[in-house]
């Protein structure tokens, strides 16, 4: 699985029209599939009386999660038209939906298609493109003692610490840790503190570089 993939910053919006009829597209920033949902629950009430809200949405770091849609349209001249879009820039954790009013002309399958590959393209084209990098949320507990080795593999180590909990004891340190470099990190810090310290996995997230 790739650890750093491209997605968008911002929403984008963006419009054209082709024989008459108005193409509306939506870009959505989206971590997974329920926020991806509730923004198509909102588009559709923004735009109750369109004729049809076509969409595709790709999620996950390795592109693991792609959904369209033609939304009654003929298939294949929507949703797979507007994933074609996103996979033009190789986006991931996006929903971009293209909404249609129907002015009166009918465009043919192939007008159609080229339509809203259009109009995504347009929206993909405006967005603000960022990578995102997967990371490990990585939990390390020491002793006071243990302190000074700790902090000296974190820091040499590029990880990124997010808090910090202390207790009678000693520490509880979580960090973030790109899942290539988890091994390398777990071996220093057990070499660093002559075994006495390990660490374990929590979580998963992503960041924005």
């Amino acid at each position: 699985m790739d650890e750093s993939y491209l997605s968008v910053r911002t929403p984008v919006e963006s419009e054209i029209k082709i024989e008459g009829s108005t193409f509306i597209a939506n870009l959505f920033p989206v971590c997974e599939e329920k926020e991806a949902q509730s923004h198509l629950t909102n588009t559709r009430k923004k735009f109750f009386d369109a004729t049809h809200h076509c969409y595709a949405y790709v999620i996950g770091a390795g592109r693991s999660l792609v959904r369209h849609s033609d939304d009654g349209e003929p298939s294949g001249t929507a949703g797979v038209k507007i994933l074609s879009a996103i996979q033009s820039k190789k986006l991931s954790d996006v929903l971009l939906i293209v909404t249609r009013y129907f002015g009166g002309t009918k465009l043919g399958i192939g007008g159609l298609g080229r339509a809203y590959y259009e109009s995504a393209r347009k929206a993909v084209d405006a967005a603000e493109i960022v990578t995102k990098m997967l990371m490990h949320v990585v939990q390390i507990q020491f002793g006071f003692d243990q302190t000074n080795a700790v902090l000296h593999v974190i820091h040499t180590s590029g990880m990124k610490i997010l808090n910090t909990e202390y207790t009678s004891d000693g520490s509880t340190v979580r960090v973030l840790i790109p899942p290539s470099k988890y091994e390398y990190c777990s071996l220093a810090l057990s070499n660093a503190t002559r075994g006495q310290v390990h660490c374990s996995i929590v979580d998963q997230t992503t960041v924005v570089l």
